[in-house]
Order: structure tokens, then C-alpha cells, then sequence
């Protein structure tokens, strides 16, 4: 009889086995496939920015990391703005479900240059300057991948702070981003034009704005040959105000806004800018202190309140600029300004966390002057 009853309990046993009971087995957890491209926004005073990455993981809780591929490649940031995209990862299998950060681990060697090790900068004068790099960067948005389907991501660099100049130490990246799933972002296209033609190497802004009307920039590139400029990876469901102020080194022109963009949808949308009445530029210097500490970015903005449309106005960012970090202060030398009264303002991030803006008095900027001004953060 005990012999039975033991047969009996193998025979069991083995049922439970076989039907996924018994606690012992799981079905798969779902997969879906995630498709990586990196962007970039437009750093003022540089013609390359070369960094070269080694590979790329994602997390949902920022402790367990999904390695989604080695990449071990050369980019110059500054052609990938515009809506030029670099494909970084192609339909890397993951666990369903949804992701908040993507870890960007950077190569120690440079796959483009071996002379300029890890990384370097370019200039309008073809001069050339080695960047050293941190050893990771994380990038934050909410990113949802579904069983059996494909989510594309863009991974965003801010221009903001990319590139910090210090006089100790010289160019450091300090890059900060943002991811956004292109299927829910929105596109801006536009063409900038004066009474005689198309404008080229023009920066564009596309800035948003809060409760209290204060604006941030969320997006920023240069036109291209003909005039053109594209932004892309916006999130849909904002209002975008979209601005620029063209200069040269002889001429400016004063701030022109298009009607905002109210981006319902994940779809391209319109924002052409026109010109007119040129102007004999200034140029302002804004110092600050204390100077940035190694892990800080710092850069400075001027505001002005430009017509949006028919009737509409609105303070928004015309300039924006990384600082020079000194010894002693940080100084950021803003030149081609249209005359007129400015709002001067800086912000401050350290290690990457969210900026404080210390907020400067309005200075004016007059034909062929040099304006200067200066800031303190506690």
C-alpha cells in the first residue's frame, strides 16, 4: 500500500510539472523591442563637438540596468542637431514595461581621432581643443515599451551647459537630456528670411512657458544653408513659442516670435520667422560669482518680451550662453545684440540636477556699445 501511495505522488508530482504548477516554473516575462537615435541641440561658439560612446542601457528603478547594446562609435554632436538623428540601437529585444533613465557609458578612446583623446571641440577658426568627458550620463524621461512591439527613442542632449570652458582645466562635457518616445513628439519646421534672402546659421529657440509666464528653453538649433531648421523630440500636449535673433558681425536684427505652436499632436508643425530693419549690434558681458565648482554648468540668458502673433506678447529667451569659468567668476561675452533693453538672468546646475536661476536687473544695449552686468548666486 505505501508503495501505491508513493507511485500515486510521483504521478501527481509530474502532473503539476507538466501543467506549470507546483510553484516551481513561470511563463516568460513579456518582451517588446526598444530602437535607440541620439539627437543633440546647438552649442553657440563651436563648429564640432566629438564625443565617442561606448554603450547604452536603460533602467525603470535607476538600480537594475538592461544593456541594450555596444555601440563603440564617434559622433560630432553638432551634426546631429537639426532632425539629423544618429541611430544608435535598432529593435533591442527588453523586458516589457516602462523605462525612466538611459545610462550613456562614454568611450575613453576617440573612434574618430586618435590624436585627440577622449574627445575634443572645434572652432570657427578650425582650432581644435581636447574635451575630457565624465564616465557616464543619464538621461530621464518616461519611456513605455508594449509586449510584442516597438518603441523608437530619442536621446536628447541639452546644449545648455554641454560644453564648459575652464580656465584651470580647459573644455569639459557636461551634458544633461532628456528621452522622448518619437511616436508621442512632436516636430517644428520653419524657414528664417530678411527682405534680401534666406537667413543661414540663424539659432532657433523653442521655448515653453510656465503659470507665471516665466519661459524654458526646451529645444534650440541652427538653420541650415537655405534658412531651414527642424526641431524635433517635443513632447506633444505643450504650447511652444518659437523665437530668434539673427546677428552678424556688422548687422543684428531685434527678436521675432511666431505664433505659438500649441503641439495637440504627435505630428510636424509650421514656424516660419521673417526680418526686417537691421541693425548696428552691441554686445553685453555678463560676469558672475562665485565661479563654478567642477561639478556645476552655468550659463546665462537674455530675455526680452517679443509680439507672439496678432496680439499676443511674451518674455522669452533671445540668447543663451554657456559661461567661461575664470579663477574668480564666471563670464559670459554676448555679442551681435540688437539695441534695446534686456533681462539678464543665469543658471547654475551641479552634477547635473535641476538648475537655479538667479534673476539680474534690465540692461540696455546700444548701437556699437559694450554693456556689462553682474550676477551672484548665494
Amino acid at each position: 500500500m505505501r508503495h501505491l501511495l508513493s507511485l500515486l505522488s510521483l504521478v501527481f508530482a509530474a502532473a503539476l510539472l507538466a501543467c506549470g504548477g507546483g510553484g516551481g516554473s513561470s511563463a516568460p516575462a513579456p518582451t517588446g523591442r526598444l530602437t535607440l537615435r541620439l539627437g543633440s541641440d546647438s552649442f553657440p561658439g563651436y563648429t564640432q563637438a566629438v564625443v565617442s560612446l561606448e554603450k547604452v542601457e536603460a533602467s525603470g528603478d535607476g538600480v537594475h540596468w538592461t544593456a541594450l547594446g555596444n555601440v563603440r562609435a564617434s559622433y560630432d554632436l553638432l551634426a546631429l542637431q537639426g532632425g539629423h538623428s544618429s541611430l544608435l540601437v535598432s529593435a533591442a529585444s527588453v523586458t516589457a514595461g516602462t523605462y525612466t533613465q538611459f545610462r550613456l557609458t562614454w568611450a575613453t578612446v576617440n573612434y574618430l581621432d586618435g590624436a585627440m583623446q577622449p574627445a575634443y571641440v572645434a572652432f570657427p577658426s578650425a582650432a581644435r581643443a581636447v574635451m575630457t568627458m565624465p564616465a557616464t550620463t543619464t538621461l530621464t524621461g518616461t519611456i513605455s515599451v508594449p509586449a510584442d512591439g516597438t518603441t523608437t527613442v530619442q536621446l536628447m542632449l541639452s546644449g545648455q551647459q554641454a560644453v564648459q570652458q575652464r580656465a584651470a582645466t580647459g573644455y569639459a562635457f557636461q551634458a544633461t537630456g532628456t528621452v522622448h518616445d518619437l511616436n508621442l513628439s512632436a516636430r517644428i519646421t520653419g524657414h528664417l528670411a530678411d527682405s534680401v534672402g534666406s537667413l543661414a546659421g540663424v539659432e532657433v529657440f523653442a521655448e515653453t512657458a510656465d503659470g507665471t509666464g516665466l519661459a524654458t528653453l526646451q529645444r534650440r538649433t541652427y538653420t541650415d544653408g537655405s534658412g531651414n531648421y527642424v526641431m524635433e523630440g517635443l513632447p506633444m500636449g505643450s504650447v511652444y513659442f518659437v523665437t530668434a535673433q539673427p546677428a552678424g558681425t556688422s548687422f543684428s536684427y531685434a527678436a521675432v516670435a511666431a505664433t505659438p505652436v500649441n503641439a495637440l499632436t504627435a505630428t510636424t508643425y509650421t514656424a516660419d520667422l521673417a526680418f526686417s530693419n537691421a541693425q548696428v549690434p552691441g554686445a553685453l558681458t555678463v560676469s558672475i560669482t562665485p565661479a563654478s565648482s567642477l561639478t556645476q554648468g552655468t550659463w546665462a540668458e537674455l530675455r526680452q518680451t517679443v509680439a507672439t502673433g496678432a496680439s499676443g506678447v511674451q518674455a522669452l529667451i533671445v540668447r543663451s550662453q554657456t559661461v567661461v569659468t575664470g579663477l574668480t567668476q564666471d563670464q559670459a561675452g554676448i555679442t551681435g545684440l540688437a539695441p534695446g533693453s534686456y533681462g539678464v538672468a543665469a543658471q547654475r546646475s551641479s552634477s547635473g540636477g535641476t538648475p537655479i536661476m538667479k534673476t539680474g536687473t534690465q540692461v540696455v544695449v546700444v548701437s556699437g556699445g559694450f554693456s556689462t552686468t553682474s550676477l551672484s548666486f548665494p
